[in-house]
């Protein structure tokens, strides 16, 4: 009798089946594969009992998320389970013309040089700031005072500057972390199944206990915007 192994794509499913923040922020497009990929790597390895390549979880999420791209019921079936985003209290807001600035790992000081000259001539733009174990990012106002600050830095790092960008920042109301009920995760859920649902394209995505933010090209953030705020302010 041999052992009953389980492949690495029904691992996939059953974790994904399981944690549907995952899920949706994939079908949104707002998922990065690779990063998701290394952190249910621990995971797979253990449900397989193997060692397993990042690439070929890469893979084998892709192939699922298509999969559930071409299947109409399961589309509708999320539009239906998430047709009810709406939280008291949330606000949001729309900011344009803002650069993306992605610093690697290995210059992390160019930041404070950054924040130093900002400061020194009393530039007061608003900015979010976050940082994983091998990346920060950078949004800021784009400014011609703020380019050229940002130029002087570019040539001490390899990182990348994007503009042409726009942000919107849905502020959650704070005791939604402090209950317990899975309304913060629905809410989510309902977000990002409104802008997969409407394909509009995100650049980018950060989360964090009481703030999404969104980035996109200035083309996509207007109509993004009135899309998100007729179902969650009104």
């Amino acid at each position: 009798m041999f052992p009953t192994t389980t492949s690495v794509p029904q691992a996939i499913k059953e974790i994904l089946s399981s944690n549907n923040l995952y899920l949706q922020a994939l079908l949104s497009g707002i998922a990065n594969y690779t990063a998701l990929a290394q952190k249910i790597k621990p995971d797979i390895e253990k449900i397989t009992a193997s060692k397993v390549n990042v690439g070929t979880i890469v893979v084998a999420i892709k192939r699922l998320v298509d999969n559930l791209q071409n299947d109409e019921g399961i589309q509708n079936n999320h539009t239906v389970t998430n047709a009810h985003p709406i939280i008291e209290g949330a606000r949001m807001s729309l900011t344009g013309n803002i650069i993306d600035i992605d610093f690697n790992e290995s210059k992390f000081d160019q930041l404070s040089y950054i924040f130093d000259q900002l400061l020194e001539r009393e530039i007061n733009y608003s900015y979010n700031l976050f940082q994983t174990d091998k990346q920060i990012r950078l949004l800021v106002d784009d400014d011609k005072e703020v380019r050229n600050i940002v130029a002087t830095a570019s040539k001490k790092f390899d990182g990348r500057i994007k503009g042409g960008l726009s942000k919107i920042t849905i502020t959650i109301p704070s005791i939604l972390n402090e209950i317990n009920n899975n309304t913060y995760y629905n809410f989510i859920s309902s977000v990002s199944n409104m802008i997969y649902n409407s394909r509009i394209h995100v650049q980018d995505a950060f989360f964090t206990p009481n703030e999404i933010v969104l980035i996109l090209d200035d083309k996509d953030a207007a109509r993004a915007y009135e899309l998100l705020r007729a179902k969650i302010t009104k």
